[in-house]
């Protein structure tokens, strides 16, 4: 699966806050699979905008990374997009909920 930086990004906010332990073994291993690095941070000059309280960073440098996520993981990451599917949420946010359920279609 191919995640943009915003991708990145959205992710942590879709999985739920709490659950089983199995389902927090899930989400850390999503998590590091998805981390920002330091490196990465760097390089797309990702940061904090202090007055707006958003994150910025430079789009033309975004490289997408490919991550392979075992079946366990799409099955937690489509259960948790599931339950966010009636709240009401940004439309690039949308698409990174449309981005996991075509990666489950392959």
């Amino acid at each position: 699966m191919e995640l943009q930086i915003k991708d990145r990004l959205y992710i942590p906010a879709i999985l739920p806050k709490e659950g089983k332990f199995s389902e927090f073994n899930l989400k850390k291993s999503i998590l590091r699979k998805i981390e920002i690095t330091t490196k990465e941070r760097e390089a797309i000059d990702l940061k904090e905008n202090p007055d707006t309280n958003r994150i910025e960073w430079d789009v033309t440098k975004d490289e997408p990374l490919h991550v392979d996520f075992n079946d366990e993981e799409m099955q937690y990451l489509k259960a948790s997009c599931e339950r966010i599917s009636d709240e009401v949420l940004p439309d690039d946010m949308w698409g990174t909920v449309e981005r996991i359920y075509d990666a489950l279609q392959q």
